[in-house]
């Protein structure tokens, strides 16, 4: 059986087959949902809202229940790359906007490009500084942490070193009797006169 699928406002709409992801749907009808996680339920940047057919989809699954709130879900969301088409008749989906759900690193940095453009030379300048600011301090920090941890287990080869060094000079200077598995000299056995 097929389902008759159609993305609001975008106007996309084509037949799938059951057991098809909304996800996978959105692709095949040429709508690219944003997914942070890649499709692995791990983000909610990939949200639709069911404006119609919420009873054909697959229950909730612990993703979605993690990544939607209480409220989201009231509201009909679902996360497309979790709910699966179970039962053919008509869906209407609409992608969540980007002011209610996260917003995945490209259009961060989207987002950024585009403010920094916007921005006075001078303030550019300013930010551009600051960014390198923090880019070296978080560098100085790996740095210096890594030869911390080197430092510490050299500073450990060199006391073990030390204390077996230190053990085998007394057990240099012991009488040989004494030290464990020597022979015993015969005349260590004769009762003194």
């Amino acid at each position: 059986m097929s389902v008759n699928v159609e993305f609001v406002p975008d106007g996309l709409h084509g037949v799938v087959a059951e057991g098809t992801y909304l996800w996978d749907a959105a692709k095949r009808l040429g709508l690219r949902l944003p997914a942070e996680c890649e499709g692995r339920g791990e983000c909610d940047t990939c949200a639709v809202i069911v404006r119609e057919g919420a009873t054909l989809l697959s229950g909730l699954t612990e993703a979605e229940r993690t990544r939607l709130s209480p409220e989201r879900l009231a509201a009909g969301e679902r996360l497309a790359c979790q709910s699966k088409v179970e039962r053919a008749g008509d869906l209407v989906l609409e992608p969540v906007p980007v002011t209610e759900r996260e917003e995945t690193a490209e259009e961060v940095k989207q987002d950024l490009r585009a403010e920094f453009r916007e921005m006075p030379l001078q303030q550019k300048l300013a930010t551009l500084v600051e960014l390198e600011y923090i880019a070296a301090s978080q560098t100085f920090k790996s740095i210096t942490d890594v030869p911390v941890s080197y430092f510490e287990k050299g500073l450990d080869y060199v006391v073990n070193f030390g204390r077996s060094r230190a053990r085998r000079e007394r057990q240099a200077r012991r009488p040989a009797e004494h030290v464990a598995g020597a022979p015993k000299s015969p005349e260590a056995d004769k009762p003194s006169s």
